[in-house]
């Protein structure tokens, strides 16, 4: 019997407002995993992670910056993931505006039902408020964002003093 874990499916969600920055920087991380290891031995040699950039649409995108960027695979294309994160965004005026991506939404609901854990980083989480699944809960974000943040998701406890914030129930999963 091979005791072989099976990698971890990581989907990071690209919309056309996602900052490249952030977006590649958790990537880069992400994937860099098994190089750390030759420092100290701390991490695992073998890649624990399968991380994929996705978006409505697979294929070419641009991005808030304007910088293109490639999406492996489409929210179509992905019925399982074990961690979704949304990253930062950058939305014109500084304002939100509801209603603009409902397929991303309902593939975030989708698969939160089947077991993903969501985060975001900064103003992803204006994304991940869509689903509802924040009503009631803490989050926070950048302090620019807090105006529109609390005009669009009065359901959601802002709290701008904590730079990271778990919430949600929690399962884990072996892996």
């Amino acid at each position: 019997m091979s005791h072989e874990r099976r990698l971890a499916r990581v989907s990071l969600l690209a919309i056309p407002e996602v900052m490249v920055s952030t977006l590649m920087g958790l990537y880069d991380v992400l994937n860099s995993l098994p190089l750390l290891a030759t420092y100290g031995g701390v991490l695992p040699s073998r890649r624990l992670l399968e991380v994929e950039i996705v978006a409505p649409k697979a294929g070419s995108m641009s991005t808030a910056s304007g910088l293109p960027l490639t999406a492996h695979k489409s929210i179509d294309q992905i019925e399982t993931s074990d961690i979704v994160i949304i990253p930062s965004v950058m939305v014109a005026g500084g304002e939100w505006r509801r209603g603009r991506y409902p397929e991303p939404v309902k593939w975030l609901l989708k698969l939160h039902a089947s077991g993903a854990q969501l985060c975001s980083t900064c103003s992803g989480v204006l994304l991940l408020a869509e689903t509802g699944l924040l009503d009631g809960k803490d989050a926070t974000i950048h302090w620019i964002y807090a105006p529109t943040f609390r005009r669009n998701f009065p359901k959601v406890r802002l709290r701008l003093d904590q730079p990271l914030i778990v919430t949600g129930e929690r399962k884990r999963k072996s892996m």
